[in-house]
């Protein structure tokens, strides 16, 4: 009889030709009983390659998110330019203000076209001189207020059962029409023969001030001269005037015809017509109601000029020492 032996089989290779072997139990039992080797990488290099893909495109989100804000500002946002180089103004959602360059006209002598600012007193300048000194009032809201970086309880409220405009209405005027206020006022004085206007009189057409005489002529005439000088040198403006060799000139000669970024002014003008408060109805109804308003102490040199017979309540027994509430 033939003695039955044990055998045991090696697994079959899918690449090779050669037959399977039989393997006894003094054969090695080959890769079933060898360890498993891996050339992957451990598991220390594995995590910093994970924070650094991790980093990076962490990098790359805030990066692409911060492009996507300059680029919504600067081309999408209404009025993305001006934002940039203004505080908060509720004007910036209204409407577009089409800012853009432009070329001033500096020249010294009087262009063939000039701007109402170069010509000589007339009716058709005085009129548009007068729509610009007109106090025209607009309506924002408190958070708007806020944001202008004002305090919306100590400013005039618009009553709802006055305007109609809800419990969260407010008086607001646009400053650069004050500012051309300003220069007009100066205007009139260098043609104060024309408008009758010397120190010591303000009188052009009727404006608020007409009847101020004397130190309180000057106190208006100097505010503005100051409110001038401080928004211009607000402006940040860091243009260059060019020099130039002119004939007959022994010296270059200013081009002052500089580039600026400006803004439509005449659909400005236009949309301020169309949008403000009715002035007849403002005049009667802002009129103040002593019971219900915050009022602010009047400046001290209210009292000087306008009351001089009247007691200042503003220190009495020695109150608010070095406070002169100017407004």
């Amino acid at each position: 009889m033939f003695l039955l032996q044990k055998t045991k089989y090696s697994p079959v290779s899918l690449t090779s030709s050669e037959p399977p072997r039989e393997i006894d139990d003094h054969e090695s039992p080959g890769f079933l009983s060898e360890k498993i080797r891996c050339d992957c990488p451990n598991s220390k290099s594995q995590g910093i390659k994970l924070y650094l893909i991790t980093g990076l495109n962490i990098v790359f989100i805030i990066s692409y998110s911060l492009w996507g804000i300059w680029y919504y500002d600067t081309y999408w946002r209404l009025n993305g330019a001006l934002r940039r180089a203004s505080t908060y103004s509720p004007i910036h959602d209204l409407f577009d203000l089409e800012m853009k360059p432009q070329t001033l006209n500096g020249t010294l002598f009087t262009p063939k076209d000039p701007s109402i600012a170069r010509q000589l007193p007339n009716p058709i300048a005085d009129a548009i001189w007068d729509e610009w000194e007109l106090t025209r009032y607009f309506s924002v809201t408190a958070d708007q207020i806020r944001a202008m970086g004002k305090d919306p309880s100590i400013v005039s409220k618009l009553e709802d059962e006055d305007w109609g405009l809800g419990d969260d209405a407010y008086a607001t005027v646009l400053d650069v029409y004050h500012q051309l206020h300003c220069l007009n006022s100066l205007r009139r004085i260098a043609y104060g023969e024309y408008y009758n206007t010397t120190g010591a009189s303000a009188s052009h057409g009727g404006g608020y001030h007409h009847s101020q005489k004397g130190e309180m002529y000057e106190v208006h005439i100097n505010h503005c001269v100051d409110m001038l000088m401080q928004t211009i040198q607000c402006s940040g403006n860091m243009n260059l005037i060019t020099m130039h060799w002119v004939a007959e000139q022994a010296y270059p000669f200013p081009d002052m015809g500089v580039n600026k970024q400006c803004i439509n002014f005449y659909k400005l003008s236009e949309w301020r017509k169309e949008n403000t408060l009715d002035l007849e109805k403002y005049v009667q109804k802002m009129q103040k109601k002593e019971d219900h308003v915050t009022e602010l102490p009047a400046p001290d040199d209210y009292y000087k000029y306008y009351l001089p017979d009247v007691v200042n309540p503003n220190h009495l027994n020695w109150a608010n020492p070095g406070n002169d509430f100017n407004l």
